[in-house]
């Protein structure tokens, strides 16, 4: 008897803490660029994406447990995908080597939402800084964004997503049409 609620006791114990231990959910990025051929460059460069975030969640819901979910691809190699079809469509040759090297740094880039019994509240941000190295000269400059939306009842995952996809979409549309970038790559 004492053995049987010995063995009872510990698969219970073992039950709850693989309940306990379960993996976080996964946020699943995929933007694309949209924004067409809105400079003209014709350089060759080489590229790369540094995440510098202090945290590295994308998602995270207030109020809830668990907190973070954490993505399921790399997003470095996320943004270096969308930065890459964003300078090949306004005339960019990505080589490996060349005198010119963008590199964008990732501060921040998260989807904070509040969540009550009959509405939710889903708040992006990304904070972007982007430097160029052309020979002995450097540019650097930030770009930010931030979209939100409310929408009735509990956040659905898929849609947070997409506003992340969508936000890192506008920002990166928004830095190949600033001025002074693209006067920096063309001299």
């Amino acid at each position: 008897m004492r053995l049987a609620f010995s063995a009872t006791l510990f698969g219970a114990a073992i039950t709850l803490l693989a309940g306990c231990s379960s993996a976080p959910k996964s946020v699943i990025l995929n933007p694309s660029y949209q924004g067409g051929n809105i400079s003209q460059l014709s350089n060759t460069m080489a590229i790369k994406v540094v995440d510098n975030r202090t945290t590295k969640f994308t998602i995270k819901v207030l109020e809830q447990e668990p907190a973070v979910y954490l993505p399921n691809a790399d997003l470095p190699v996320t943004l270096t995908k969308l930065l890459s079809q964003a300078l090949e469509a306004n005339g960019v040759t990505l080589a490996q080597h060349s005198d010119t090297q963008l590199t964008l740094r990732i501060r921040s880039f998260v989807a904070k939402v509040d969540e009550s019994l009959s509405r939710h509240e889903s708040t992006a941000n990304a904070d972007f800084v982007v430097e160029v190295v052309k020979g002995q000269r450097t540019f650097s400059k930030p770009f930010n964004g931030e979209a939100q939306f409310s929408k009735p009842l509990k956040h659905d995952q898929s849609q947070v997503e997409g506003q992340l996809n969508r936000l890192a979409e506008q920002v990166i549309t928004r830095m190949l049409s600033d001025k002074e970038l693209i006067n920096f790559l063309q001299q």
